[in-house]
C-alpha cells in the first residue's frame, strides 16, 4: 500500500520484468529510443487556502495502519499489516519535504520513505527510497492534490523512454506513459475503521507502452484512493496489467492517530494473566463485559495457584478505551478447584447508571453443592457495594456442576435474568427481576420460553419498551420472544429465526443487538457444512419491536454475514455503536478474530464476504466479547501465550469513532 501512487509505479516495473524476460514473448515488434521526457511536472502553488478540511495530515505523531493484501509474486505474504507514520521533514528537490515512513509486512524489503511538500496550494509528490520503483523518480515532482479540495482533474503528465530496469536477459525496458490523477466524487466508504459518508475518492490512471529488445506490449494500472476529512487516508486499491500478468493490492485502514486522537481501532494488548497452563484447571470461560460510558469491566473466572492447590475465583478488571489496566480485583474470594469442576463457569455483566451488577454462576463443586447464580453490584471504581446474593439457583443436587449460560438487561429502574433452569424434558429458560440497588432478586422466577424442548444460550437486548430474547432450542432451532419490562412474554407462538433440518451440526449461539429501530440476531450459522460441528458462516436477522421476523426465513438466512465454507467458527458477538452493529467471531485454524457490521438497514459492506481481520492468529486466541461506551467501544478476548510454562491472558483493543 502507498500514500499515493507510489506503488503503481512499482507494480509496473514489476510487470514489465515479469513479462518481458527473453526478449517480449507476447508483445508486438517496434517502438522506444531517445532520451527520456517528461511534460506536466511541477509543484503545487505556493498560495492558497491550505488543507483547512483535514484530507492529508502531516502533524508530528500522526499515524496511520491499513489491513493489507497483494498478488504481488514478490511478497512475502498476501496479506499483512501496513503503517504510515510521519518522520519528519526533508529537503528534497529544493522543497521541504514531509517524510511518510511506510512499514509493509508483507515486503522483502520491509518498507521506505516517501516524500511529499505541503502548501497553502496543495500537496506535491517529490519521490520516495523505493529501491524498486524505477519510475517515480524520472516523474517528480508532480501535484498530488489541490487545495482547496474539488473535484476535478489535478495532475496529468506524459513520460518518454523512461528507463524501467532490465529483463531476465539484461535488455533494458523503457516505458512510454501519460498519467492522470482526478478527484473524481465524494462517497460513502466502509472500512474496518468504521463507516465514512464522506470520502473523496480519486483516481489515479496509467497507460503505456514498454518497449523491450525491439518488441512492445501495453502496460495499464489504476489507483484509486480515499482520504476522510481529519483521518487522511482510509482505502487504497491499486491494480496493473500487462500483457503477461495482473497484479492488485488492497489496503484498508484499521486505526489512525491525527492530532492526537485516535480513530478507529485501537492497539490490541495483554491486559492481566488469568490462567496458568494446569491439566486440572479447564480454560477460562468467554469473558463478559460492560462499559459505564467511560471505561469497561471485563469479568471472567480466574485459575491460580496457592500452596500448590488449584484455586478458582471470579476477577474483575477495570479497562479504559485505550488499554489502560484502571484496576484487577476479586468478585469471588479464591476457593479450592478440582477436576469435578471442570465444567465451564457463566456470568453476566451489566451498567445502571450507577454502578455495575455481575451475575456469577457458582458451582460449589467442592463443598458438593448445587449450582447458584449470585449477584453483586460493583462501583465504576471497583469496590462491591452489594452483595453477593443468591438471585437463582439453577441445579438441584442431582444436577450437578454443568455449564449454565445467562442473560442480563436492563430497562432503566430493574435488571433482567434470563437463565438455565434444569426440567424434566431437559433445560428450560427462565427469568427473574434484580434490584440494583441491592442485587437480590424482585420477585419470583418465571418461565421465559415454552416447555417444548431443551432451551440454551440465551441472548437479549432491551428497546426501551420491551426485551427480545433468543435463544437455541433442540434440536437445531433458533428462537426468540419479546418481554415486557413487567414479565410479560409477548409472544406465546416464539418467533422462529433459523432451524437447522439435521440436528447434527452444532449450536448457534445468538447475540441480540437493538440499533433504535429494530433488533438485530447474530448467530453462528451451521448450515450448509457438510455434517460438521466445528464449521460454520456467520448470518443475522432483523426483528421489528412489533415481533415481526424482517430477513430471511427458516429455512435461509437473511443477513449473510460471511459465506466461506469449511472454515471452524466459534463465539459470536455483537454490539449497536457509532451508527452499525459491529460483530466480532473466532473462525480458522489456528483461530484468529475477525470483524464485520450490519448497517440499521440489514446491509453488510459489499467488500466484506468474510468480514475483516481484526486479530491475527497468535497464540490461541478465542472468546471474544464487545461493549459500547458513550464515545468508544472495546473489544476483549482471551489469549494463551504459547510460552512455557503456558499462560491464557485477558486482551483487548478500543474501538473509536
Amino acid at each position: 500500500m502507498s500514500a499515493r501512487a507510489v506503488q503503481l509505479f512499482c507494480y509496473l516495473g514489476s510487470l514489465l520484468l515479469f513479462g518481458c524476460g527473453g526478449g517480449g514473448g507476447g508483445y508486438g515488434g517496434g517502438g522506444g529510443g531517445g532520451s527520456p521526457t517528461v511534460t506536466g511536472k511541477g509543484f503545487a502553488p505556493s498560495t492558497g487556502p491550505g488543507d483547512t478540511a483535514g484530507y492529508f495530515p502531516v502533524g508530528a505523531g500522526d499515524q496511520w495502519e491499513f489491513n493489507y493484501s497483494t498478488t504481488d509474486p514478490k511478497a512475502s505474504a498476501a496479506t499483512g499489516v501496513v503503517t504510515l507514520a510521519v518522520n519528519g521533514t526533508k529537503t528534497v528537490l529544493g522543497a521541504t519535504a514531509t517524510v511518510l515512513t511506510q512499514t509493509n509486512s508483507t515486503s522483502p524489503s520491509g518498507g521506505f520513505d516517501e516524500y511529499f511538500g505541503v502548501s497553502p496550494g496543495g500537496v506535491t509528490n517529490l519521490g520516495n527510497t523505493n529501491a524498486g520503483d524505477p519510475i517515480t523518480p524520472l516523474i517528480v515532482p508532480y501535484v498530488q492534490l489541490l487545495f482547496p479540495v474539488q473535484l476535478g482533474m489535478q495532475s496529468s503528465l506524459t513520460g518518454q523512454n523512461l528507463p524501467a530496469g532490465n529483463d531476465a536477459s539484461g535488455h533494458a525496458i523503457t516505458l512510454d506513459m501519460t498519467q492522470t490523477t482526478a478527484n473524481s466524487s465524494i462517497e460513502s466508504v466502509d472500512v474496518p475503521a468504521g463507516s465514512y459518508a464522506n470520502a473523496l475518492k480519486q483516481v489515479t490512471t496509467i497507460n503505456g507502452t514498454a518497449h523491450d529488445n525491439g518488441q512492445s506490449g501495453a502496460v495499464t494500472g489504476t489507483e484509486t484512493t480515499w482520504l476522510v476529512p481529519g483521518i487522511g487516508i482510509v482505502k487504497d486499491t491499486n491494480s496493473a496489467m500487462s500483457v503477461a500478468q495482473t497484479i492488485s493490492s488492497s489496503a484498508e485502514l484499521r486505526s489512525a492517530t491525527v492530532n492526537g486522537q485516535t480513530h478507529g481501532l485501537g492497539v490490541a494488548r495483554d491486559l492481566v494473566a488469568v490462567s496458568p497452563a494446569m491439566a486440572s484447571i479447564y480454560a477460562p470461560a468467554v469473558p463478559v463485559i460492560a462499559s459505564d460510558g467511560t471505561n469497561f469491566l471485563i469479568v471472567t473466572p480466574r485459575a491460580s495457584v496457592s500452596g500448590g492447590v488449584s484455586q478458582q475465583n471470579w476477577q474483575g478488571t477495570l479497562v479504559a478505551a485505550d488499554g489502560t489496566v484502571l484496576s484487577s480485583f476479586n468478585i469471588t474470594a479464591p476457593v479450592s478447584a478440582t477436576t469435578s469442576c471442570s465444567a465451564r463457569p457463566f456470568a453476566v455483566a451489566g451498567f445502571d447508571g450507577t454502578n455495575y451488577l455481575v451475575v456469577s454462576a457458582n458451582n460449589h463443586c467442592a463443598t458438593f453443592q448445587p449450582t447458584t447464580l449470585d449477584a453483586v453490584a460493583i462501583s465504576p471504581a471497583g469496590a462491591i457495594v452489594a452483595g453477593p446474593n443468591t438471585v437463582a439457583s439453577p441445579a438441584g443436587p442431582s444436577e450437578g456442576t454443568g455449564t449454565f449460560y445467562q442473560a442480563l438487561g436492563f430497562d432503566g429502574s430493574q435488571y433482567l435474568l434470563v437463565y438455565v433452569q434444569p426440567v424434566v424434558t431437559g433445560n428450560q429458560l427462565y427469568g427473574v427481576f434484580i434490584a440494583p440497588a441491592t442485587a437480590q432478586a424482585n420477585g419470583a422466577a418465571f418461565p421465559i420460553a415454552p416447555d417444548t424442548g431443551p432451551q440454551d444460550s440465551p441472548a437479549m437486548a432491551y428497546d426501551g419498551t420491551n426485551y427480545l430474547v433468543a435463544w437455541d432450542e433442540e434440536p437445531g432451532l433458533l428462537e426468540a420472544v419479546r418481554v415486557s419490562a413487567a414479565g410479560a412474554v409477548l409472544d406465546a407462538t416464539p418467533i422462529g429465526i433459523a432451524h437447522q433440518s439435521s440436528p447434527c451440526c452444532g449450536y448457534m449461539s445468538p447475540s441480540v443487538s437493538f440499533d433504535g429501530t429494530n433488533y438485530l440476531v447474530t448467530y453462528r450459522d451451521p448450515r450448509g457444512q457438510g455434517g460438521s460441528s466445528f464449521n460454520a458462516t456467520v448470518s443475522a436477522a432483523r426483528i421489528s419491536k412489533a415481533g415481526v421476523l424482517l430477513d430471511g426465513t427458516l429455512a435461509a438466512a437473511g443477513i449473510v454475514v460471511t459465506s466461506a465454507p469449511g472454515v471452524p467458527l466459534g463465539h459470536v458477538a455483537s454490539v449497536f455503536r457509532d451508527g452499525a452493529h459491529w460483530i466480532v467471531w473466532e473462525s480458522g485454524t489456528p483461530n484468529a478474530l475477525s470483524a464485520s457490521r450490519v448497517s440499521p438497514a440489514g446491509l453488510v459492506p459489499s467488500a466484506w464476504q468474510n468480514g475483516f481481520p481484526l486479530v491475527p492468529a497468535t497464540g490461541e486466541v478465542s472468546s471474544p466479547a464487545i461493549a459500547a461506551g458513550s464515545s468508544a467501544g472495546y473489544v476483549t478476548w482471551l489469549h494463551g501465550q504459547g510460552t512455557s510454562p503456558e499462560t491464557t491472558s485477558l486482551a483487548g483493543l478500543g474501538v473509536f469513532p
